[in-house]
């Protein structure tokens, strides 16, 4: 059922990578990468250190943790409680490979290896699109013109490589692209029958998706409904379990590993952002101090966890269905409604979008950032595209001629792709203007000041920093983040003493609440009793930065009353 590859079919492909490589060239020029903006930024870094410490000492643990986490074991290094084990687990095997400089302070060059994983999964989502399309058609329209085939996979392909959100994921070590690349197979599995033939291997897949995202344990069973509506009804039950099965498999360990660390299979801080924008609380507040978060239960919790995700609900909803987004969902609704798609693609076709509407909702219970909408949409708009066409084609002749019905396909395709370029064009100029107004100092500065810092700590000594775990990177020491307030500063001592505190903010007025006055008021961190300050340096970077580096005194058994729970 394969077609013989023509020579369009042939070109495709090449045209697709080549595209994607070089919008993330461009893409990593305008952030100034490695320049202006660091390879590793504070979400990137987690998985980093936390890959070089298995990597070095071959246990899961990280040297970096938020004041909460203190909460739960003082000393480092601290168990995982915020990042998933699948980009943990490829970074430390490409740290193995690659051999280290030392624990020593300073620029890390092996930073860049941590672009290898989210680079190759950029490149082979536009790849495996345009892939994706050509075996679609070879399954369910075998017979159709060669120019439909080849046209509908470029197009594809290239609208993957020109979305910005992908680019920007590609130029770091962040899960987007590994997660995102496994729906796709998901989607794909189904679309294709897979579950018919190989149920479980097909749920190990889901698996191995769900250790880069937690979110993928909402997601399963969403799928494994799908597998079993593409199978006869006496075995839906057995093909529904083996792919639950499966998809347990690979993440068994790292279950088991919560258990250990945690007491907990499903232990992780991240919950505490559904928090985030109710009753005042922000995740500031929820993460940066010493103690586990007071938060609602039983029915006044739902009360206003519905009311949280009804206000922000229009926004992210818009969101999903802004510029040509809402014909695509609208073209994807339409064909399973009326289309009568065949049992495998319409249970792919509702699982996308079952997928995107968690993903919505997901976003809108905790943080309402348009990044958590990125795998669902990224995979919504193209099947979207392709449901419209097959809608296009459905049309009767005598309703659409041939000609109009050419004309509509090779509309929507080049509002497709100018829509991209649009967005790309408009992402570069953002990229370009954030690189210099961003919160985080450039790679030289960041490297100054981790040689600065071990020229005085000990080995092994342990810091707070708003730098966080950017700063643990550099310069090989445990690293606790900022805490919310200098008033909590004592607290956390209590857990895990140390004696210095890095403050670098690009001015007084970006810093949180507390720590301003410290940073624009000289001498000021003295007079606060409970942070016990007795030396207070501070210089500026080259890049506009300013560094306010704090020594605490001993801490007093007077103090010890004020410790939080």
């Amino acid at each position: 059922m394969r077609p013989r590859p023509s020579l369009p079919d042939l070109l495709v492909l090449p045209l697709v990578l080549t595209a994607a490589a070089c919008a993330w060239l461009l893409h990593a020029q305008a952030w100034d990468l490695g320049g202006r903006s660091p390879v590793l930024n504070y979400d990137t870094a987690q998985y980093a250190i936390a890959a070089r410490e298995l990597a070095w000492h071959g246990h899961l643990a990280t040297p970096y943790a938020l004041p909460v986490d203190l909460v739960r074991q003082g000393a480092p290094p601290w168990p995982l409680s915020a990042v998933q084990p699948g980009l943990v687990l490829f970074e430390a095997l490409v740290f193995k490979i690659v051999p280290a400089r030392g624990a020593t302070a300073g620029s890390d060059p092996r930073a860049w290896l941590t672009l290898i994983l989210p680079f190759c999964c950029f490149l082979m989502l536009a790849a495996s699109l345009a892939l994706a399309v050509r075996h679609l058609f070879a399954r369910w329209w075998p017979e159709a013109p060669l120019r439909a085939r080849a046209g509908a996979a470029l197009v594809v392909g290239l609208c993957f490589a020109l979305d910005p959100e992908a680019q920007h994921f590609a130029v770091g070590g962040f899960t987007e692209l590994p997660f995102t690349l496994g729906l796709l197979f998901g989607f794909l599995g189904l679309a294709l029958e897979a579950p018919v033939a190989i149920p479980l291997a097909f749920g190990v897949v889901l698996g191995l998706t769900g250790l880069f995202r937690a979110n993928m344990l909402a997601l399963a069973p969403v799928f494994a409904l799908a597998a079993a509506a593409c199978v006869p009804a006496p075995r839906r039950l057995r093909t529904a379990a083996l792919v639950l099965a499966g998809f347990a498999l690979p993440l068994l360990p790292w279950w088991f590993y919560k258990w250990r660390a945690f007491g907990s299979p499903s232990w992780d801080i991240t919950r505490f952002v559904l928090w985030d924008g109710v009753q005042g609380r922000t995740w500031f507040s929820l993460y940066h101090q010493a103690l586990l978060p007071d938060v609602p239960h039983g029915a006044e919790a739902a009360g206003l966890l519905a009311a949280k995700v009804l206000h922000n609900l229009p926004t992210l909803g818009s969101e999903m269905l802004s510029g040509p987004r809402g014909l695509w969902v609208g073209g994807l609704v339409g064909w399973l409604a009326i289309g009568r798609p065949p049992r495998p693609l319409a249970a792919a076709g509702w699982t996308v979008f079952a997928a995107a509407v968690l993903g919505v909702l997901g976003a809108a219970a905790s943080i309402p950032w348009l990044r958590y909408l990125f795998p669902t949409r990224v995979l919504l708009e193209p099947a979207g595209m392709l449901a419209l066409w097959a809608l296009v084609e459905g049309i009767p002749p005598a309703t659409l001629g041939v000609a109009a019905r050419r004309t509509v396909l090779v509309a929507t395709a080049v509002l497709a792709l100018a829509w991209g370029g649009w967005c790309t064009a408009r992402g570069l100029d953002e990229a370009r203007a954030t690189s210099h107004e961003r919160g985080v100092p450039s790679t030289n500065s960041i490297t100054a000041i981790s040689i600065a810092l071990s020229g005085e700590l000990t080995p092994g000594e342990p810091l707070m920093s708003n730098l966080g775990p950017s700063l643990a990177w550099q310069t090989n020491h445990p690293v606790i983040h900022l805490a919310l307030t200098p008033d909590d500063v004592e607290a956390c001592r209590r857990r895990l003493d140390f004696r210095h505190v890095v403050l670098v903010v690009r001015d007084g007025q970006r810093a949180w609440a507390g720590w301003n006055e410290i940073v624009e008021r000289e001498g000021f961190s003295r007079t606060l009793p409970r942070l016990g300050a007795v030396d207070e340096r501070r210089y500026h970077t080259s890049d506009g930065f300013t560094v306010v580096w704090l020594v605490l005194g001993p801490l007093g058994p007077s103090l010890a009353s004020n410790v939080g729970r």
